[in-house]
This record gives structure tokens, sequence and C-alpha cells, in this order.
């Protein structure tokens, strides 16, 4: 493609001429290369395009610091840090001596050092983990969970947070205690629909721990991290003194942290890692270099090349995962990648096979997430070419349009872990629907996206640069795939509707309520009678009647129910990420009340069931009680659906 000479043809251009030069090519000198590059112009340029991005960011978004790593033409063009380690101290950041928390960009490092076992011959990635692993992996359907499945997000686990941010050092177990006594079950058959599971990449590491005889952080140093020469970085929890003291500061909204004081990761394969811009660089160079780093061979041969492959997909039409990354197609461009965000860091990594080049960026700031989207489309977009937007429309109702019409939920989220209702509140949803000219209208939020169907199923969006399909389960549609994401969205009918939820809470409650208001205003009115009329009994003659006796205990388990509730919530608000990930005995003794309400539920169930029976009780004594009783049960079976009836782990 012929361009003006601007800063993007120019990235794009080199990347094309240098790639025409190794191989021979007359082209490099020929006219086709409309301008001469040299690699101090490139790395000039590059740089002078991440200082103007990164500090824009840094600006804009409120940010301390960042870390940056570039790769060119297959070797470092920048490295450098940006703002402060730390907004006290005002220390800078220094790409060879600070490291920063990389969170879930620790993912394709761990991938790596597995795919050099792989490649080695020592691990069969397709065979059922059970052989390598010492830990068990719950069963689901007697169907084998492999390693494939686990680095590409199919092992079919829920996703919880239970072992993963541990605040207190002294709190924090090893990978393998964590993987056999606090395991995430498995909610769906292995191999067919992603959902994102960090317990999945713990039990990958765990592969590479029990394979080499060592704890995590030992075998991952020994098969990738000390052969690249990465000194400065580490899995290893808590950090050593060296690196914490020379690590960045976290700045988040969960306070501040210092020293590598910052909550810590049970589950460390899934995004314990810790790196400087200049490690990450090298391990860039490791990507684009097929395994080869300063001359020589660090990996297996072919290792890179089989690692970048395409694993999985949920359909041949749309991007899937490489072995630790995830595809996502520019024009016809592939890019690799993969994000991580921790409460006070965000990272971004992302390899462009085609031109060499490679991109870390690594922000100590959650808000860093904005700031490396900025960072990153800026850089690409500058050097990969822009094809035009299409205009697509469509041709037709799209097949099967009645069944493709509905809501669907992100399929990464809690099903038996007390963090059910969070997981499913935070859990991306679409909702989905057809309009009269075919069009198909999918609804995010604030984010309204059009597409056409391409082939039955499969939809592009109507400027040409996403698509998306429908999967089915038992010949009916079930799934929605979005090109890229390793998670699925399931659809959502039935008792998963939060709109059922809602409503019967909110009968329950003002079920509940006019037990706890209605009968103590009765019978504070009777008590006011009692001195003009003198037929009500005393409060203790009260007490000793049957339905006066039936009526305080539906309002004692009432009360003891939103009492527990409330003291949970509010030890949630307090020490919430203990709560979420591994709760403490303070946390766990509070269900005793959840606990003798329900009890007390199961009484009142059977009082009023009687009072049907019973002389003593009038009609509408007998309706209004049993209106308490299902409040109650309601509201019991709405706990016992979210894991809020019994203590986490119980069930």
């Amino acid at each position: 493609m012929r361009r003006p000479p601007s800063r993007r043809q120019f990235l794009a251009g080199t990347g094309a001429a240098c790639a025409a030069a190794l191989a021979g090519s007359p082209t490099a000198a020929t006219s086709e290369t409309p301008f001469a590059t040299t690699n101090e112009q490139l790395e000039s340029d590059i740089e002078q395009l991440v200082d103007e991005l990164v500090e824009t960011s840094l600006a804009e978004y409120d940010i301390p610091g960042a870390s940056v790593a570039v790769v060119s033409d297959g070797s470092r063009s920048v490295t450098k840090g940006y703002g402060v380690a730390d907004q006290d101290t005002e220390s800078p950041v220094d790409p060879d001596e600070t490291p920063f928390r990389i969170g879930s960009v620790s993912k394709p490092v761990v991938a790596t050092a597995l795919m050099e076992l792989v490649e080695r011959g020592e691990i069969d990635p397709e065979a059922d983990v059970n052989h390598y692993l010492d830990v068990p992996i719950d069963d689901y359907g007697n169907d084998p969970v492999t390693l494939t499945d686990l680095v590409t997000h199919r092992g079919g686990f829920e996703a919880t947070n239970r072992g993963m941010w541990i605040p207190d050092e002294n709190d924090l177990r090893s990978l393998e205690s964590y993987l056999q006594d606090d395991p995430q079950q498995r909610v769906r058959t292995p191999g067919r629909i992603g959902s994102y599971s960090n317990f999945g990449y713990a039990l990958a590491g765990q592969v590479l721990a029990a394979h080499a005889e060592k704890p995590f952080y030992r075998a991952v140093d020994e098969y990738l991290l000390e052969p690249a020469g990465m000194a400065q970085s580490s899995f290893r929890q808590p950090l050593p003194s060296s690196l914490a003291k020379a690590h960045a500061t976290g700045h988040g909204s969960t306070g501040t942290y210092r020293n590598g004081e910052f909550p810590l990761l049970g589950l460390r394969p899934a995004g314990a890692m810790s790196a400087t811009a200049s490690d990450m660089g090298r391990f860039l160079e490791l990507q684009l270099n097929d395994g080869v780093l300063d001359g020589e061979q660090i990996l297996e041969q072919g290792t890179v090349a089989a690692m970048q492959d395409q694993w999985e997909t949920h359909h041949d039409r749309l991007s899937g995962m490489a072995f630790g990354l995830v595809e996502k197609f520019r024009g016809d461009v592939r890019t690799l990648w993969h994000d991580g965000g921790t409460l006070s860091f965000y990272s971004y990594l992302v390899l462009v096979p085609e031109y060499d080049f490679g991109l870390f960026v690594s922000f100590n700031a959650p808000g860093g997430s904005a700031a490396a989207t900025d960072v990153v489309d800026g850089i690409l977009d500058e050097l990969l070419p822009n094809p035009e937007a299409e205009s697509l429309t469509p041709d037709g109702a799209p097949a099967r349009a009645d069944e493709i019409t509905g809501t669907y939920r992100s399929l990464r989220r809690s099903e038996t872990w007390h963090d059910r209702v969070t997981s499913t509140l935070n859990a991306p949803t679409v909702d989905v629907r057809i309009e009269d000219d075919g069009t198909l209208i999918t609804e995010q939020g604030t984010t309204t996206d059009r597409w056409v169907e391409i082939e039955p199923l499969v939809f592009e969006r109507t400027d040409g640069r996403r698509r998306i399909a429908f999967g089915e389960e038992n010949s009916e549609i079930q799934y929605l795939f979005r090109g890229g994401s390793p998670t699925a969205f399931g659809r959502v009918e039935g008792l998963d509707q939060l709109i059922i939820h809602g409503v019967l809470a909110v009968m329950a409650v003002l079920g509940t309520a006019s037990a706890i208001i209605g009968w103590p205003a009765a019978g504070l009115y009777r008590q006011i009678r009692r001195d003009t009329e003198g037929a009500i009994p005393g409060w203790q003659t009260a007490v000793a009647h049957d339905i006066v006796r039936a009526k305080l205990l539906a309002v004692g388990s009432i009360g003891v129910l939103f009492a527990s509730l409330v003291v949970i919530i509010a030890h949630f608000l307090v020490t919430p990420l203990m709560v979420l990930s591994d709760p403490p005995a303070t946390f766990q003794v509070l269900f005793v009340g959840m606990i003798l309400s329900a009890v007390g539920t199961i009484v009142t169930a059977g009082i009023a069931g009687y009072s049907w029976i019973s002389e003593d009780w009038n009609l509408h004594e007998r309706i209004h009680y049993t209106v308490v009783t299902a409040s109650l049960i309601g509201i019991c079976w709405l706990l016992g659906y979210w894991n809020l009836l019994v203590p986490p782990g119980v069930v």
C-alpha cells in the first residue's frame, strides 16, 4: 500500500523493509519503498510516539507512573520508565530496576514455560492432567481435563474469588493447599465452551511445579526466568527483599501498597508475577525471535511457533486463543495479547508477529486500564494498516432469528461459592434483538452495536471490524461467542433472570414486614383497648397462647435472619478481600444466625400447615400467617440460591 511518508507509514513500512532485506529481496532498496529507513530512525520515531502517548495518559488518568518495553524488528527499541514509582517519595520509575505487578500478563509467561516442556516431549498437552498433578480435579461427567483445556480456559470451572486475594502474608498458604483444600467446581463439560478461569491456570502452573518437583515459583524460574535472564522478575510471595524494596508502589482505591506489601495471590500462576520493563522486553524478544535471546537459543526451536498457533476457537469464523495468548485481528493483521489487572496495577502485552513487533506497558494504578487502551491502540493505529470501514447491510432476516433473540450473560461467574451474587451482578450482559430490516442489535450497558449475518449464526458488525456467533446445545441456541474472547455468554432464562429474583425479594420483604410491623401494631392496639373494654388479656397471658407464640417464632426467625444478613454484609464491607477469597472464622460463625433462622422457618412452615386444621385459628390469621411463612421461605430460598444461607464451603 502506497501512502504518504507519515509516521504511520514510516513505522509500518520499516517492518516490511526489514523483512524484505532479511529475505534478500531487492525490493528493500527499490522504488517500492518510498523512503529510506534505519534502525536508529525507527527507534527514535517509536520512542517519540510512546513518549507522547504514555505521558498524555498519565496526566489524563491521574496515574503516578508507567513502565514500558517495545520490541521492533525483533530487538528492543524502547525500554523506559515514566512518572514516579511512589507519589510520596517521588522516586522515578527505573525500567531496569523497578518491578511492577503484571497481574494476568503472568499467564503467557506460565504458558511459555509449559510449552517448552511440551516441545521437549515431557508433557502431553492433550493428556488427562491428573497424570501430572498431585492434587485431584473435581469430576464432571467423567470427562478428563487436559492442559490445553486449562491454558485456553476451557476446563469447565466456575469463576470465583476463592483463593485469590490474601491481604496478610501470614495467612498465605501454599499453592497446593489452595488447589487441594479450596477447589473450584467444574460446572460444564471441558474442552468446548470457554470461561476465563484463574483456577484453571493455577492447575496448569501446578503441572509445571509437579514436573519439576519444586514449588511453583522455583519451577518457573528454572524453566524460563533464569535461562531468559529475567533476574528482576519473580512469582515468589512474598517477594525477595531486594525486589520488594525496589517495587513500584501500587496506588488504588483499596489502599497504597509499598515495598511489595500488596495483597498476595493464593493462585500464584494466575497473576502473581512482578517484573521490570527490561525483563518483559526480554520476554517479548523470546516471543518474536523463536526463543533466541542475545544470540543464544533459550527455548526449544518450535516452542514459540507452537505457542502462537491458534489452539482453540468457539467458531472457525472467529478469532480464538493461542497457547496462553488471545487472538485479535486488526484488519488482516493478527495480533496476540493479554492484559492483567490487580487492585493497584494494570498491565498489557501485545505481539504482532507479522511485524516482529511487541509492546508491554504497566501502570501502578488500576486506572491504567483506560490508559493502556489509549497507548496500545495509539501505537497499533500508527503501526498497522488502517483498513477502510465497510458498510454492511442485511439481506433479509437472519436464520433462526426468533431463537437468537434474548439476554446472554458472561459465563465467568461463581455458581457454588458465596460470591455468586457479586460475580453475577458484575458479569457483562448482552441483550440481543432483531430489527425489521434483519439487522441484529446487541446492547451491553450503554454500548449498542449493529450486526449483519454473513452465514447462519455468524454475524459481522456493520463496519466489518468484528464478528460474533451463536452456539447450540441440544439443538437449541444457548451461547453467544465474541471473537477472541475466551469467555462465552450463556442464555439467561428461567430462574437465572434477575428480574424474577427482584420481584420475589420485594414480595418476600413486604410479607415479612407485615409480620414485623403488623403484629406488634395489632398487639399495641389491643393493649390500648384493654383499659376500656377489659376483654383483652395482659401480655403474660397472651404469650401463653399458642397463636401468639407461633407469631413470636415467625417474627424471631425474621429478625434473626435480617440481623445476621446485616452483620454478614458489614463484615464483607470491612474485609472484602479476605471474605471473598479465604473467609475467616469470624465470617463463618455469622452464619449460625442464618441456620437458626432456617430452622425457625421450617418449624413456622409446620405451624402454618397445622393452622388450617386447627379450630383455634380464624381465617384471617391462617391466611396472614401462611403469607408470612411463604415470605420467610422465599427469603431462605433466595439466600440459598446465592449461597448465603450456610457458611462458605459447606455445600
